[in-house]
């Protein structure tokens, strides 16, 4: 079963293997606020997949949950766009700060994951622009550093941010003052009521079906990762 269901694709009003997504994501968001604290004046969620997250690092850090980025819902899922450049315009028109909300203040900032950084990068210096006086980034899975051959956009290895760059590399991409990801021990303990085994490759290589160690995922796309669609 695909651990990404419960972090970023299912509807949070879902019941997925056995368990409502909407409790697991929150605890997700309690098990990031214990592992990695932060000074913060709101917990700001990327909306709208991290906003429950967020409910949970706010109610375990004490700080004050705001929505502070509007989503433009006439605008889709810039992650799987097929293209960078797609991506880059949709976050522009799909992401707007509420300044009262951000000038000012130490922001909490809590996604879903960070895949390739490029949007996150780009949230990043819309809070700046705002006028934001700290970001503290937190995700709420932990770092991508594989791809997925089973039908996920989770892009080329060289193409994922903490394949190959340090989590203090990815901070200084970003631009923010801080960067946490929740542990992958945390993310299983999150999701330890469901009682089923997940595929967790995209964090640690351990893939349920054998992928060559020589093989790119450009030319198993035509095999492997096209037929998992």
């Amino acid at each position: 079963m695909c651990i990404f269901e419960f972090i970023y694709f299912s509807r949070p009003d879902s019941y997925i293997f056995g368990a409502p997504v909407h409790t697991v994501r929150k605890e997700l968001g309690r098990q990031l606020a214990w592992e990695a604290p932060a000074p913060g004046d709101a917990v700001v969620p990327v909306p709208d997949s991290a906003n429950v997250a967020s409910l949970g690092y706010a109610e375990v850090s004490r700080i004050p949950y705001d929505q502070g980025l509007i989503r433009n819902h006439y605008v889709g899922r810039t992650f799987i766009e097929p293209a960078q450049q797609i991506r880059d315009f949709g976050t522009k028109i799909k992401l707007n700060p509420v300044r009262s909300s951000i000038n000012g203040k130490r922001i909490v900032l809590v996604d879903d994951s960070i895949v390739r950084g490029t949007t996150l990068r780009k949230i990043a210096k819309m809070l700046r622009d705002t006028g934001a006086k700290e970001i503290h980034v937190r995700i709420s899975s932990p770092p991508h550093r594989w791809p997925c051959y089973y039908g996920i956009d989770f892009a080329t290895r060289k193409e994922l941010v903490a394949s190959d760059h340090s989590r203090e590399e990815v901070r200084k991409h970003l631009g923010v003052d801080s960067l946490e990801y929740i542990s992958l021990e945390g993310l299983m303990k999150s999701v330890r009521s469901v009682g089923a085994d997940f595929c967790t490759a995209c964090f640690d290589g351990r893939y349920p079906l054998p992928v060559g160690k020589d093989q790119s995922k450009d030319s198993l796309e035509g095999s492997v990762h096209g037929a998992g669609r």
